[in-house]
């Protein structure tokens, strides 16, 4: 449908210059001024504006003025590369359901972000065919993209790679995600409680159990809506001692669909759902749970930890994050939250998967979404526009040129409250905001830089020849695995039922081949 409007507007054009009239030119955009077109733009910006839908997943729900916004963005794009792009946030906890409706649709979409699990996963959208392989394609249209993330760390884009072809390009945030808790700071401060100086599993506890004890809404809640309450998808947390870290590597999985190695100098692929790491943890969240320190409704919620706090559901979250994430919260939730750090990380590539932007295979203006989406990675007016809104309506700059929020606009009434820097092309070009350190982008790139990475880091599962099976495992995780890691399912009932049911749907084939694709990329290392 795209292509014949594109046809009919280019007739029309012709009709118009036939008859010597000339086109008007270009709005300015809404957010700040641009420089003189040259002949060459001049020309270019009489042709029609290729139109795209740019999807993504919404972590705090869609911003009342996002049309507004999206108009301005629309102004900015069509003047810099004729490019006319409609934003399509989607609730989070509906994102894969909508991704793979709007794909298997044949809808217009044509650039789409991966999600950290589920169907639409990078490496799920690979092996069902549902992404392009940009190998050529990216650096014909859209170069400034690789050069971008190379810029941060080469070793990332080792991850985007399947079979030796490119598929997509990571998000630019900070990739040394370790792990937090953050609980409401009130609460602490009502009781007492320091939770700074928490040490271990034992001592969290002592302090949820306080929380418990004494307010009447529940202490934690799942990070995300795969149910993760003491789990942390990607991330393995040491309860008996929070500074002694285990390295673990899920191949871009955060349920674990592939497999695991464990160990720092390991190439072993096991099944983690058998290890007794997982048992512990899923009984260690079961009696939690039957404690009355978790949401009874963590399991099945729909929402993330920041919604769910901010309407006052749950007073904190364990879960991943990354340097300035303190702030996040803050501003995520509209609540003073005290977030400390209890697990290091190490960049894997399940890491550097976990939020991918892609072109599908709806897309039928592959230079069009790739030229939009390398602005996304290269240019810094666009990328605030969509991380924040209109400068002067949806924010101001200190004297230190940090986002603030305009007199008498708050993060509960911010038409434009968007607050996920971390989902669009570079954060690095992202301003901070007034809490946070100034100089933040430069202190994490410089971290990114430097940062280890995992043993095995570039190595992707080929999903191919096991995609069956995968289909039949997610089914399956789908039914055990929330109730398990949010400690609403009894373990010594669930997980042997659990293990049974992953038995036959073919987890020991599935680690069987990746398996053997590790030996053969360490082999050829």
């Amino acid at each position: 449908m795209k292509k014949a409007l594109v046809l009919i507007l280019a007739f029309a054009m012709l009709l118009v210059v036939a008859a010597g009239c000339t086109q008007p030119s270009t709005s300015a955009p809404t957010s700040g001024p641009t420089a003189k077109p040259s002949g060459s733009e001049t020309t270019k910006a009489a042709e029609p504006a290729k139109k795209i839908v740019y999807m993504y997943p919404a972590t705090s729900g869609i911003p009342v003025e996002l049309e507004k916004v999206n108009r301005a963005i629309s102004d900015y794009t069509i003047g810099k590369i004729n490019v006319d792009p409609t934003l399509s946030p989607i609730e989070i906890a509906n994102y894969n359901t909508q991704a793979m409706l709007m794909i298997t649709g044949n809808e217009d979409l044509d650039v789409m972000e991966s999600m950290p699990g589920g169907p639409a996963h990078f490496t799920a959208m690979i092996a069902n065919n549902q992404i392009k392989d940009l190998t050529e394609l990216g650096p014909q249209y859209a170069p400034g993209i690789a050069k971008a993330v190379d810029a941060v760390n080469p070793g990332f884009m080792a991850g985007m790679t399947v079979g030796g072809r490119v598929y997509g390009y990571p998000a630019l945030f900070d990739k040394v995600t370790n792990y937090y808790i953050s609980l409401r700071k009130d609460v602490l401060d009502k009781h007492n409680l320091d939770l700074t100086k928490i040490k271990n599993g034992a001592d969290l506890e002592a302090i949820v159990k306080v929380l418990a004890e004494n307010e009447s809404i529940p202490v934690l809640t799942a990070q995300t809506v795969d149910g993760d309450v003491l789990t942390a998808g990607t991330l393995i947390v040491n309860y008996d001692n929070f500074a002694d870290n285990i390295i673990v590597d899920f191949f871009g999985s955060n349920v674990a669909m592939y497999g695991a190695v464990m160990g720092e100098d390991n190439t072993k692929v096991i099944n983690y759902y058998e290890s007794d790491l997982f048992k512990e943890q899923v009984e260690m969240t079961r009696r939690w749970y039957e404690a009355g320190y978790i949401n009874r409704d963590a399991a099945t919620q729909t929402e993330t930890s920041v919604q769910i706090i901010a309407a006052n559901g749950a007073l904190g979250t364990l879960g991943a994050g990354e340097m300035g994430v303190e702030t996040n919260y803050n501003n995520r939730t509209g609540k003073e939250m005290v977030t400390v750090k209890i697990a290091d990380g190490i960049v894997n590539s399940g890491i550097v998967q976990k939020f991918v932007w892609t072109i599908p295979m709806t897309c039928d203006e592959d230079e069009a979404a790739l030229k939009f989406l390398e602005l996304t990675y290269t240019d810094e007016e666009l990328v605030n526009m969509i991380n924040y809104g209109i400068k002067g309506e949806h924010y101001v700059l200190d004297d230190q040129d940090r986002i603030c929020l305009p007199e008498g606009v708050t993060l509960q009434n911010n038409p434009y409250n968007v607050n996920a820097s971390f989902l669009f092309g570079s954060q690095y070009l992202a301003k901070v905001w007034e809490t946070d350190r100034a100089d933040l982008r430069a202190v994490v790139k410089e971290l990114n830089k430097n940062v280890a990475v995992a043993p095995l880091m570039g190595f992707s599962v080929n999903t191919v020849p096991i995609s069956d099976e995968i289909g039949q495992l997610r089914n399956v995780m789908d039914q055990y695995r929330p109730g398990l890691v949010a400690g609403s399912s009894d373990p010594a009932v669930a997980l042997p039922e659990f293990l049974a049911r992953l038995e036959a749907a073919g987890i020991g084939t599935v680690i069987a081949e990746v398996q053997s694709q590790v030996d053969a990329f360490v082999a050829n290392r």
